[in-house]
């Protein structure tokens, strides 16, 4: 009998060490599939690094500015969910009329931008000003739109740092 719990026993601890070996592969590959889509977006859309200068200066498309400052919004309250990432992707298919796969690559712009910029609020500055030079203004309220969209999406209502962010970005478009 004590031969059979030891055999069990065993083959307990090798099932659980082959599950966390699986769950380690699968964050991985989440890691690397992550980083892939970003590359990829950045190579769709063109972007070059040039030295000295804030990433969010060299968009001068409306709708990936509009991008980054989504996902700036969504990311003021801690990393990006599943939740948030989808809301992200749905609202850039909408409100841009893209395809999935456009969607999806601004969507990975977006969350790129954020990534490289240390600073929100200078980020979110930059990219409004593009937005302010670039896009109509009947867009402007469009943006803002969406911006409260993604931002109630954890939790129902925008936090404070979300606030001040959308009153920012109300100041830059001169709303």
């Amino acid at each position: 009998m004590h031969i059979l719990i030891g055999l069990l026993t065993l083959l307990g601890v090798i099932a659980l060490w082959i599950w966390r070996v699986r769950a380690a592969a699968d964050a991985t590959r989440e890691i690397v599939d992550a980083a892939s889509d970003a590359r990829s977006a950045l190579r769709r859309y063109g972007y070059r690094r040039k030295a000295g200068q804030h990433p969010a200066d060299n968009v001068d498309d409306p709708r990936l500015a509009a991008s980054g400052i989504m996902a700036a919004i969504a990311r003021m309250d801690g990393d990006l969910t599943a939740e948030q990432a989808n809301a992200l992707r749905v609202e850039c298919r909408a409100s841009f009329r893209v395809g999935q796969r456009e969607a999806d690559d601004m969507a990975a712009y977006g969350r790129w931008l954020v990534d490289q910029s240390p600073q929100t609020s200078e980020l979110i500055r930059r990219l409004t000003r593009t937005i302010r030079e670039q896009a109509p203004s009947d867009a402007h309220q469009d943006l803002l739109r969406m911006m409260e969209r993604i931002a109630s999406v954890e939790g129902g209502e925008p936090s404070d740092f979300q606030r001040d962010a959308i009153h920012q970005v109300k100041r830059g478009l001169l709303i």
